[in-house]
C-alpha cells in the first residue's frame, strides 16, 4: 500500500539528520545522560578502557558498530574484550564526534555513543572495509528459525543486526528488545526484498546467511534509486531546516541535484518561512526550481484566494516562470494534512480548475500538477480533467518501474519516489525526484 502523500511532514523528525564534527560534542553534551542498552545488553555504563571486559564492554562495541557504519566502517567484534581493536575503533569514533581523543570511554564519550547508535550520523572522513567480524551484536551463535511472536536472545541477535544490516537513513534502527513484533518482521521483509529473497517476514537459513553476512561487513540495504531515469530532483520545506539550519544549495547542486520543487505556500493562510531563500538560492546555485503550492479544501470556492496567496509570494521571490532556470509552477493535489487521510473537504474539480487557470494566465506556463493516480480516483471520480497538464506522481514502491498515471495522461515529467532522501547540504532527509527525459528536456521546461 502506497503511504499517504504528506509532502515533508513524515520527515519533521529533528532525531534523524546527519550531524559533523564538533555540532555532534554539543549534541552530546546537552543530550540527557541517562544510560541507554542501545544494543539490549546492559544499561550500566562505566569508564573503560583498554583491559576493560564484561557486558559493558560488548555494549560498548555493538554500539560503535552501530555509530560508525553509517560512515562505512567494517563492525568490530563485539566479545567483551576491549582491546587493541576496540580502543583504534573507540579513538576513530571520539574523533569523529569531535570530542577527545584518549581512547577511554567515560560519560561524554558514552552520552555520544548511545546518541549515535540510535540515530543516524557520519564522519567527515569515510571508513576502510576490513576483516568480516562473525561477533558483531553478542547475543547469540544460534540461529533458530524465528517468526512474528518469536521471543528470546535469538531475537535480539536478528533485531540487532538488522540495525547493521539496513541504511540507517532510510530504516530506523529497531530497539533490541527481544521481541519479534510487526516492526521487526516488517524490517525482515524489507532485509528480504532488498536481498531478493522470499518476502514471507521469517528468519529462515537464506535470510539468517543474508543477514549475517551484511551485518558483518562494510555493506547494507540501501532502497533502490529508479533505474533508467538518471536525472535527480530534490523537495524542500521547513521540515528540511532542523533548528533552523539552513540548505547548503551549492552542495546539493554538486551532489548532482539537477533541479528542486520548493514550498511556497499552503492554503489560505502560509507561506513558508524559507521560501524567500530556498528559492532563489537553490536557482543561484544552477539548479532548475520550482515553487509549489499545497492545495487545501477545507473551505468551499477558495482556488482563486489561494492562487492569489500563491502568486504574491513567489513573484516575491523574483519568480517570473520565465527566466532561465524557472521551471512551471505546481499544483500540490493530494490528501488533507491533518494526518487523517481524508480527502479535501470541499476539494473539487472546479475549484482546482480555477487554482490552475489563475496562475498558468500569472506566470503564462502551464502548471505542473504534484498527485497521485489513487488520490484522483478516490477523492475526485478517476477525473480525467487534468489530463493536458505535466504530472509530479509520488509513489514510494520500491515494486514498481514507474508510477501509474491517471485516466486520460499519458506521461509523467517527474516521480517523487522516496521520502527519505539524505542530500549533502541539507541537514534533514528530503523527498528525492527523477527526472522522465534528457537534460536537453529538463532544460526546455526550465527556460534553459
Amino acid at each position: 500500500m502506497v503511504k499517504t502523500l504528506l509532502r515533508g511532514l513524515t520527515l519533521a523528525v529533528a532525531a534523524v539528520l546527519p550531524l559533523y564534527g564538533p555540532t555532534v560534542a554539543q549534541a552530546a553534551e546537552s543530550a540527557a545522560a541517562a544510560a541507554v542498552a542501545v544494543c539490549g545488553h546492559t544499561s550500566a555504563q562505566p569508564t573503560l578502557q583498554r583491559g576493560s571486559t564484561g557486558a559493558s564492554a560488548v555494549e560498548a562495541q555493538c554500539e560503535l558498530n552501530l555509530a560508525t557504519k553509517p560512515s562505512k566502517y567494517t563492525p568490530i567484534a563485539a566479545d567483551g574484550s576491549f582491546g587493541a581493536g576496540t580502543e583504534t575503533r573507540l579513538k576513530e569514533f571520539q574523533r569523529c564526534a569531535g570530542l577527545g581523543v584518549d581512547g577511554v570511554l567515560g560519560p561524554q564519550t558514552w552520552t555520544a555513543l548511545n546518541v549515535w547508535a540510535a540515530q543516524p550520523h557520519t564522519c567527515a572522513d569515510q571508513g576502510a572495509s576490513g576483516t568480516a567480524q562473525a561477533t558483531v551484536c553478542g547475543h547469540s551463535d544460534a540461529r533458530p528459525t524465528l517468526r512474528l511472536g518469536a521471543t528470546g536472545s535469538e531475537v535480539k541477535e536478528v533485531q540487532c543486526r538488522l540495525n547493521l544490516a539496513m541504511e540507517p537513513f532510510h530504516y530506523p534502527p529497531l530497539t533490541v528488545d527481544g521481541t519479534f513484533g510487526g516492526g521487526t518482521e516488517n524490517r525482515i521483509i524489507e532485509l528480504q526484498n532488498c536481498a531478493n529473497l522470499g518476502t514471507d517476514g521469517t528468519v529462515g537459513p537464506n535470510t539468517w546467511a543474508k543477514l549475517v553476512d551484511w551485518s558483518s561487513r562494510d555493506t547494507y540495504c540501501t532502497p533502490p534509486r529508479p533505474a533508467g531515469y538518471p536525472i535527480d530532483g530534490l523537495d524542500t520545506a521547513k521540515y528540511q531546516h532542523p533548528g533552523g539550519a539552513p540548505i547548503d544549495w551549492k552542495a546539493v547542486r554538486a551532489s548532482g541535484v539537477e533541479f528542486a520543487t520548493v514550498k511556497a505556500t499552503r492554503g489560505l493562510n502560509v507561506t513558508d518561512e524559507y521560501l524567500a531563500t530556498d528559492l532563489p538560492a537553490a536557482r543561484a546555485a544552477g539548479l532548475a526550481v520550482a515553487p509549489y503550492h499545497f492545495y487545501t479544501g477545507t473551505a468551499a470556492d477558495t482556488g482563486a484566494a489561494q492562487a492569489d496567496r500563491f502568486i504574491a509570494a513567489v513573484q516575491a521571490t523574483g519568480y517570473t516562470g520565465q527566466r532561465a532556470g524557472d521551471l512551471p509552477p505546481i499544483f500540490d493535489l493530494e490528501r488533507m494534512d491533518d494526518g487523517s487521510g481524508r480527502c479535501p473537504t470541499y476539494g473539487t474539480v472546479a475549484d482546482a480548475k480555477v487554482w490552475l487557470d489563475r496562475v498558468e494566465t500569472a506566470f503564462g506556463r502551464t502548471p505542473m500538477i504534484y498527485t497521485q493516480k489513487s488520490f484522483l480516483d478516490d477523492c475526485l471520480g478517476s477525473t480525467t480533467a487534468f489530463a493536458r497538464y505535466p504530472l509530479q506522481l509520488a509513489d514510494y514502491r520500491q515494486s514498481i518501474t514507474q508510477p501509474p498515471l491517471p485516466n486520460g495522461s499519458t506521461t509523467w515529467s517527474m516521480w517523487q519516489y522516496t521520502e527519505a532522501a539524505l542530500v549533502p547540504g541539507v541537514k534533514a532527509p528530503a523527498t528525492a525526484d527523477v527526472f522522465n527525459g534528457t537534460q536537453a528536456d529538463l532544460d526546455r521546461l526550465a527556460n534553459r
